[in-house]
């Protein structure tokens, strides 16, 4: 693909983990206007210092310790309360407008006396405000088990449309329910295969749709790439639904 070619070269290594149908159903042109931007992100570090420190004031009062250098060893110990850290970023940078450090891989983190330090990578995005929204009714549905807040949430973000079926809302909504484990009120555990399968399946759906998909669908699956590899690696199921009503608490309902 000749994508892959051009992206940078961290981008060039994480996407490889991403399944490559993903990148068929967002338009090229909109992909291709990426670059010049994640290069400058990742190489300059535009951007970088603002939303770090930005991020830092969310997370400190979470256990969570931003740090600019890059960390000596990679070490997480405990890994149920670093499991449960991570999954605590990865709600907290959805809620925020801000924006978001994409790369959750295992060698940015490092653990002491209860604390998770974190050394962000220049790899950064802002979700257009609209996508955010909706993903975050998604999550809202579908851990409040409120159907009709989930499908409008998959509605905003682009994936349902208006003359969709029936059984084609009832299609899609399964299959965006499959990267949930199906762990609702129970603890979960993190299996990138099983990630990978339904992003595939997504794809697939779409794809045969013929809608294309917001270049952050891009930005959304390597985010949650790098969580699964971080969290299938560390072992453990986590209290999913627990953690994101704490995060949740903390800023303003989306529903």
């Amino acid at each position: 693909m000749i994508l892959m070619r051009i992206l940078p070269g961290v981008l060039k290594e994480l996407a490889k983990h991403v399944p490559a149908v993903l990148f068929e159903t967002v338009e090229w042109t909109e992909l291709a206007g990426e670059i010049p931007k994640l290069s400058r992100r990742m190489i300059q570090k535009e951007g970088y210092k603002e939303l770090f420190d930005a991020n830092q004031e969310l997370l400190d009062s979470f256990g969570v310790n931003l740090i600019p250098e890059a960390l000596p060893v990679a070490s997480m110990t405990d890994h149920k309360l670093c499991g449960e850290r991570l999954l605590t970023i990865y709600f907290v940078q959805l809620f925020s407008t801000n924006g978001v450090f994409l790369d959750l891989r295992y060698t940015h983190f490092h653990d002491k006396d209860g604390t998770l330090d974190w050394n962000p990578s220049g790899l950064w995005t802002k979700l257009e405000e609209n996508f955010r929204q909706g993903l975050l009714k998604v999550y809202e549905g579908f851990y409040l088990e409120k159907d009709e807040i989930y499908y409008r949430g998959l509605e905003e973000i682009g994936l349902l449309r208006s003359d969709f079926s029936r059984e084609d809302k009832q299609q899609l909504g399964e299959l965006f329910r499959a990267q949930f484990g199906g762990a609702l009120n129970q603890e979960m555990s993190f299996d990138l295969a099983h990630l990978r399968n339904s992003i595939i399946g997504l794809s697939n759906f779409m794809l045969e749709k013929k809608v294309s998909i917001s270049k952050d669908f891009l930005y959304l699956g390597i985010y949650l790439v790098t969580l699964y590899s971080t969290l299938e690696r560390l072992g453990n199921k986590y209290p999913v639904k627990k953690i994101y009503l704490e995060v949740r608490n903390c800023f303003e309902s989306p529903g």
